[in-house]
């Protein structure tokens, strides 16, 4: 299941005890009052606790569920809201410290011996002795683990699937008839940090990967695990060499990206969308159904479902070609 593979938070904390840690004031009437988990506004629910920084989700207030929100101290007066708001002079590192307290960022010591170890090896798999399969993983039948490679924690691969030489996975869940080539990490902590006095504090990321049927991940590709959600690389994608995937992107069914393309944290591409190379898209955007990037594209916007684009920053791709052209023309009268 995989739930099995998924962080289980501390706690419960109540909402004083999380006010202090995060550096938060609220009104005080509502001191007794329990919190089990953080997570995203979209995905809360009673008992939970969510944060507003990012003003693109100002709108999923209406519809959030959490018991209560960090958010920041100059819009507190202007939300309406049955959630307890916990005032912040700095919503994003309050966050961070919250998160630490659910899910503190434990060390653990190289061979320290662990007594719930479970592994699940189907007995079709073909596991090289040189792999290293590490605690909570399930390999399913038909599967291929190649030299060097190290899986886990908290992974289940499905069946048929091949992983190359040198490939380190964890937190990660695969569907089947997916290829993985060497060198590509999947899994690892994705590029959170909050500033606080000064200085950046880690964001624990407690999210996983979710990679679908049919998907090919070329050589030393990166994708990181989501922070609070999880990163998501649906059925049938295809992804060329030295890719980065930033936390909690999602790539929806049948994409294709060329190589050194860099996707920022929390974009989610369309299905059937074709992306050149070394193109870079911002974090937050939305791409639509059947766009098509250009090679060395900028991506700062939102772009449409069927719409071509290219150059930095990106526009309609007839518009980038008439750029061209005149600026062309300039050159040579000159």
């Amino acid at each position: 299941m995989i739930t099995n593979i998924i962080q289980k938070p501390e706690g419960p904390f109540s909402i004083d005890e999380i006010s202090k840690e995060a550096n938060c004031t609220y009104h005080k009437r509502n001191t007794g009052i329990s919190i089990y988990n953080i997570t995203s506004l979209k995905k809360a629910k009673k008992g939970d606790l969510s944060f507003l920084d990012n003003m693109k989700y100002f709108n999923s207030l209406n519809d959030c569920k959490a018991t209560a929100i960090i958010v920041p101290a100059d819009i507190h007066d202007k939300l309406k809201t049955k959630a307890i708001l916990l005032k912040s002079n700095n919503a994003y590192a309050s966050y961070a410290k919250a998160l630490q307290k659910f899910y503190p960022i434990k060390k653990t010591k190289i061979n320290q011996i662990n007594k719930e170890i479970f592994i699940k090896i189907a007995s079709n798999t073909q596991v090289s002795k040189k792999a290293l399969i590490e605690n909570n993983v399930e390999i399913k039948s038909g599967s291929i683990i190649k030299s060097f490679s190290t899986i886990g924690p908290n992974v289940i691969i499905g069946r048929n699937c091949i992983i190359s030489n040198n490939v380190h996975i964890s937190n990660t869940v695969i569907g089947d008839n997916t290829i993985i080539h060497s060198g590509t990490v999947i899994g690892s902590d994705g590029f959170g940090y909050a500033q606080l006095k000064g200085k950046f504090i880690k964001i624990p990321q407690i999210g996983i990967v979710k990679i679908g049927n049919d998907v090919e991940i070329g050589a030393n590709c990166t994708i990181d695990r989501g922070s609070l959600m999880h990163t998501e690389i649906r059925n049938g994608v295809k992804i060329d060499n030295l890719v980065h995937i930033a936390h909690n992107v999602i790539i929806k069914d049948n994409t294709v990206i060329a190589g050194q393309t860099g996707i920022a944290g929390s974009t989610v591409i369309g299905k059937n969308v074709m992306i050149g190379g070394q193109v870079g898209i911002s974090g937050h955007l939305q791409i639509g159904n059947n766009a098509k990037i250009g090679a060395q594209a900028g991506v700062t916007k939102n772009v449409k479902n069927y719409a071509s684009i290219s150059g930095t920053p990106a526009v309609k791709l007839s518009t980038y070609l008439k750029k061209s052209i005149i600026l062309n023309k300039l050159a040579e009268k000159k």
